[in-house]
């Protein structure tokens, strides 16, 4: 009986020590997880906000996923594992609160998969060789041809949810996996092509200027800079009002004014005879896919202040958007 005894120890062992080994997985090259096996997988990642290269989409990009599947002490073997879209969860992709009224979708090895993305599409095939491959999915906003309101992503937001499945052919039942996408940067851009001076940067210089001839108030300071904005979208026929939004860090003595590396100076934006304020608007149209405006660009100082003499300088951003 001693003998039946200790066979029955050894063979409940070996049971566990291949039950504790199934596929292993990380995110972003941090430390290795053990999933499979029925398990629900929720996993919170920083993701980086980014238009795409040719500006048609805006990537949430930064989300590394990366697994290897190892079941048994015979690896390798014939045994595979397989990732696919969705899951009893939910949808593949479940966008955001910023993005609800945007077009999204998937980018899946490469293939782009707008809303709503089918599931079950095969993502990844692991085959059992303990070798890390990637499942390489990365959410994406579309842009589109008509004006649209402003998207402003804070460091922090919540952007969205990817599911995935995992199952394999050991029948060794399946995990869900769902991949929670917070914003890792500040983000602030019109979901559309329409373009504000055709994208090109707008340099505002001043040139040398005397720090006394720097005027106290936007509407009469002498230091100016006149420039012209045109709207345009690509699609013909597009007539409707926008905003343009003047923003950027305020200054600290006056919330019309721009910060600039000198504390006691800050840059105005003057429309129709007014200052519109760092992070307000105005409200102008775009007529059969055209529009534009002249504004006027003044440097301001600090009432009662003489600027340090030196170079200053400062970036603002102008965004289109609707009403």
């Amino acid at each position: 009986m001693n003998r039946l005894y200790e066979v029955s120890v050894l063979l409940t062992l070996m049971g566990a020590s291949m039950a504790a080994k199934a596929v292993d997985c990380r995110v972003n090259g941090g430390g290795w997880s053990s999933v499979g096996g029925g398990q629900n997988v929720n996993l919170q990642v920083p993701v980086n906000v980014r238009l795409d290269a040719v500006q048609n989409r805006i990537l949430l990009e930064g989300a590394r996923l990366e697994c290897r599947y190892t079941p048994g002490p015979q690896t390798p073997s014939r045994g595979e594992d397989y990732w696919a879209t969705g899951s009893g969860s939910g949808a593949p992709w479940t966008p955001g609160p910023k993005f609800l009224r945007e077009a999204t979708g998937l980018r899946i090895n490469g293939s782009y998969q707008n809303n709503p993305v089918p599931s079950n599409i095969r993502v990844a095939t692991l085959p059992d060789n303990a070798v890390t491959y990637p499942i390489n999915v990365t959410p994406y906003i579309l842009m589109r041809n008509s004006p649209g309101s402003p998207i402003d992503i804070r460091i922090g937001d919540s952007l969205g949810l990817l599911r995935l499945t995992q199952t394999n052919n050991a029948g060794g039942g399946y995990t869900q996996l769902t991949v929670t996408y917070i914003a890792n940067n500040n983000f602030t851009v019109s979901p559309s092509t329409c373009t504000i001076n055709n994208n090109n940067p707008i340099v505002v210089d001043f040139g040398s200027v005397p720090q006394r001839a720097i005027g106290t108030d936007p509407l009469t300071s002498s230091i100016v800079s006149n420039r012209r904005l045109t709207y345009s979208c690509p699609d013909g026929g597009i007539t409707t009002p926008i905003t343009i939004t003047y923003k950027g860090t305020s200054s600290s003595f006056d919330s019309r004014l721009l910060m600039m590396t000198n504390p006691n100076v800050g840059t105005a934006m003057v429309r129709a005879g007014a200052a519109v304020p760092v992070n307000g608007s105005f409200l102008t149209r775009i007529t059969n896919s055209v529009g534009g405006d002249d504004v006027t660009f003044s440097l301001v100082r600090r009432n009662g202040s003489i600027p340090a003499a030196g170079a200053i300088s400062g970036s603002g951003v102008l965004v289109m958007g609707v009403p």
